[in-house]
């Protein structure tokens, strides 16, 4: 009967002990992702100045043109748009539509935009960047207008696009 009682209190004690452990490590991880994400947005606030941001598909090459990680992860999506062959368009880096091989809807060549609001999501870690922007092409309504791009924390210092889309 003792070991019986010593074996369920060292079950009762180990079990104990990892969710201790698990909940410590989710809240450290959550409490590292709201620190960039509140980095990120505090960063990116320069962005929302009057520039206007233009790239063309036969004057891109992989890499980002500035330190700011949130515009680099927007950048990125709209260099991936135009051309999904570079080094830089990885899937877990942006959303899959924009790799996908599309027959009916004929890519743009030339996108610009400018930021207008970064807005953190509630009860999230992830940042909501509005941007006014413009293209030569209908690519599924998503650079013409108001368009959101939703961005993720991925880990060391890296935020990526995990969706986009238009407001009308």
């Amino acid at each position: 009967m003792f070991k019986r009682v010593v074996l369920v209190a060292a079950f009762v004690l180990i079990f104990a002990l990892a969710a201790t452990g698990i909940f410590y490590m989710q809240a450290k991880h959550t409490a590292i992702k709201e620190k960039a994400q509140a980095d990120a947005v505090q960063k990116t606030e320069n962005l929302k100045a009057e520039d206007v941001h233009v790239y063309r598909a036969d004057d891109i090459a992989s890499g980002c043109s500035s330190e700011d990680k949130l515009f680099c992860a927007i950048e990125r999506t709209i260099k991936c748009t135009m051309e999904p062959e570079l080094s830089d368009c990885q899937g877990e880096l942006v959303p899959a539509f924009v790799l996908g091989k599309t027959q009916d809807a004929e890519r743009p060549t030339e996108v610009s935009f400018k930021v207008t609001k970064i807005k953190p999501i509630p009860d999230s870690t992830d940042v909501s960047v509005y941007t006014e922007s413009d293209c030569n092409a209908m690519w599924f309504g998503l650079c013409k207008g108001t368009v959101v791009y939703t961005l993720s924390f991925k880990g060391n210092d890296d935020w990526a696009v995990t969706n986009v889309y238009a407001l009308e």
